[in-house]
């Protein structure tokens, strides 16, 4: 799976989770700028391991606030 095909599928999966529509960038903060709320950021979490069949680290997850770094973190994990 490419880098670009993890970054479709994490953006569909923030579509869902969080209500994430419209074109936003990357690198834009998932709590500051676009607005997850951590109810949604658990729920991604969780959706992303069982999505990708990774094991993810609450510590690892919690550093990761862009698709951008999601996108980093899934790929090193596969």
């Amino acid at each position: 799976m490419s880098r670009t095909d993890i970054e479709d599928k994490i953006r569909s999966i923030l579509a869902k989770v969080a209500r994430l529509e419209g074109a936003y960038s990357a690198q834009a903060d998932l709590f500051r700028e676009l607005g997850v709320k951590s109810i949604a950021a658990l729920d991604l979490l969780l959706t992303l391991e069982e999505e990708f069949g990774v094991a993810i680290a609450d510590e690892a997850f919690g550093k990761a606030r862009s698709v951008d770094e999601l996108v980093s973190l899934v790929g090193e994990l596969r």
